[in-house]
């Protein structure tokens, strides 16, 4: 015997979450699973597309907060290219027996930001205008577009419309 069974509704916060954390996720939570493969796909696909471009030090939290704001949005892309940049941050700052690198409050760099940005461009690894603009643009809506997915995800699962909807030609078979 069979039971008819209830099909869960998904937990719109639980949702939220898997979709930020990896972009997609949320939507195969939910039962959208070709959704899912394919916002991944894309929201991955232009992050690390701005991250070719710019290099490592284009997710930075130090010096642009606000694009930094857009890029964290992308989850654990945005996450690996920041923890990327904060080490090479670090290592620069262990070579030149800096203890803190700070930007100064009005945005004009210090001196040992200057120092920092000398040795990145020794290393060939400093962005450099107009790359810079077109990294941090491409890694910045990376972050905004998986926000929609979010969003996208959150809906749906409070609307209980998980599972792909079912195409006309396999309903009629």
């Amino acid at each position: 015997m069979t039971k008819d069974t209830k099909p869960i509704k998904p937990l719109w916060f639980v949702a939220a979450f898997l979709a930020w954390i990896v972009p997609g996720a949320g939507h195969v939570y939910i039962g959208r699973t070709r959704r899912g493969v394919i916002l991944f796909l894309t929201v991955a696909a232009t992050f690390w597309a701005g991250v070719a471009v710019g290099g490592v030090m284009t997710v930075d939290s130090r010096y642009d907060r606000w694009w930094f704001y857009a890029q964290s949005l992308a989850g654990v892309h945005g996450l690996v290219g920041w923890y990327r940049q904060e080490n090479l941050y670090k290592q620069l700052s262990r070579e030149l027996g800096e203890t803190r690198i700070v930007a100064a409050p009005d945005g004009r760099p210090t001196g040992v930001q200057m120092r920092i940005d000398a040795a990145l461009q020794k290393r060939g690894v400093v962005l450099a205008n107009p790359a810079e603009g077109v990294a941090r643009a491409y890694t910045g809506v990376a972050g905004l577009l998986n926000l929609l997915c979010v969003f996208d995800a959150v809906l749906l699962a409070m609307m209980g419309q998980g599972a792909e909807p079912v195409r006309r030609k396999e309903a009629a078979a």
